[in-house]
């Protein structure tokens, strides 16, 4: 947790299973992993349970808040969705546009998860996409999902190398969910999150037992940043109100801790006088500008209405704006993404 002006950065981890589900630990020993790491939160997102959310196990874990939530899917085990803030798992037999219109009618949280999923490359290993893009109330989408790009770079020749060294194969997330992201956000808000997909899955082949990605190697990989304009409260029900409002807003950015700790980068828009964070909007003028700062050099791009405007290196920069629209940042350590906002919507001009 960082602290800077006013505002709060909490990291964390997104899309976590436990022996609830498909995982192997518990809530209470993954937490403690989490904890070790210096981890602000963890969304637990067992398959099709909340078993553990009504038996208590949502709640602080020492300095690190645990919530729970669940993944749903529709008949054919597509349309994997994350869904929080919510004390109910919906029936099977509904359709995606059925559950997504649920969970937003009761005000839960919804993220699509790993939506643009594909494993062409081992057949033995299917891939979960999102395909129904008709549906529109859901709140967010994994825009990096650590085991789906893993599984996509999966090789017949590389496996073994994949299975010893896993945050070595994470590049970025790829051009297909990004473009779909910013088209997205151009009318609305959409959050964009890094999922990890933490299982813990056991490995055996012959002689040869390990787990791959064990939920400590897993939580160094994609990490979810949010920014807080307030302390982080110590009370369960407020601080878990902070979690879901800035994810809701928007207020994240999303890092690959292999490449660096990311939690003090810094994206804001100036404009005379007013100033927005990610997730937050300001109105254009003459003197409208974006800053970003780095912990440590990086190549930084600027996106704008999902098209590449500037890139340059280096550790702080100012880019000087002249339309409306929304704007992220990327950064690149060498070819591998590092750090990935969410947007600032510039309002006005022509």
């Amino acid at each position: 947790m960082i602290e800077r002006d006013g505002q709060t950065i909490l990291t964390g981890v997104i899309h976590v299973h436990t022996t609830d589900s498909d995982g192997t630990k518990s809530h209470e020993e993954v937490a403690a992993v989490g904890g070790e790491l210096g981890l602000d939160f963890l969304l637990f997102s067992d398959h099709m349970t909340l078993k553990s959310l009504h038996e208590g196990k949502e709640r602080f874990y020492g300095g690190l808040l645990a919530l729970i939530g669940y993944e749903h899917n529709d008949r054919d085990d597509c349309n994997h969705y994350l869904i929080f803030d919510g004390d109910e798992v919906y029936p099977e037999s509904m359709t995606a546009a059925e559950y997504v219109a649920a969970a937003h009618a009761r005000g839960a949280l919804g993220i699509l998860a790993h939506p643009d999923e594909i494993r062409g490359r081992e057949a033995r290993f299917r891939s979960y996409p999102w395909t129904d893009w008709n549906v529109t109330g859901f709140d967010g989408l994994e825009i990096w999902n650590q085991m789906s790009e893993w599984m996509e770079n999966l090789k017949a020749y590389n496996q073994i190398r994949m299975v010893l060294s896993p945050r070595k194969f994470l590049i970025s997330p790829t051009d297909r969910i990004l473009r779909t992201w910013d088209d997205l956000s151009r009318t609305r808000r959409v959050a964009g999150v890094a999922g990890v997909d933490a299982h813990g899955f056991r490995y055996r082949a012959g002689l040869l037992r390990l787990t791959i990605f064990p939920y400590k190697v897993q939580f160094k990989t994609l990490r979810t940043h949010l920014i807080l304009p307030e302390p982080f409260s110590r009370d369960f029900a407020l601080a878990k109100n902070q979690i879901y409002t800035a994810i809701r807003d928007c207020r994240i950015f999303v890092s690959n801790y292999r490449w660096g700790d990311a939690a003090e980068f810094r994206f804001e828009i100036e404009s005379h006088g007013a100033k927005a964070m990610i997730g937050g909007e300001v109105p254009l003028d003459g003197g409208t500008r974006a800053v970003v700062s780095l912990p440590i050099p990086g190549r930084i791009r600027l996106i704008g209405n999902g098209r590449l405007l500037a890139e340059e290196t280096g550790k702080e920069r100012t880019f000087p704006l002249s339309s409306a629209g929304v704007y992220r940042v990327e950064v690149y350590r060498g070819r591998k993404g590092w750090i990935f906002s969410n947007h600032i919507r510039v309002t006005g001009g022509n």
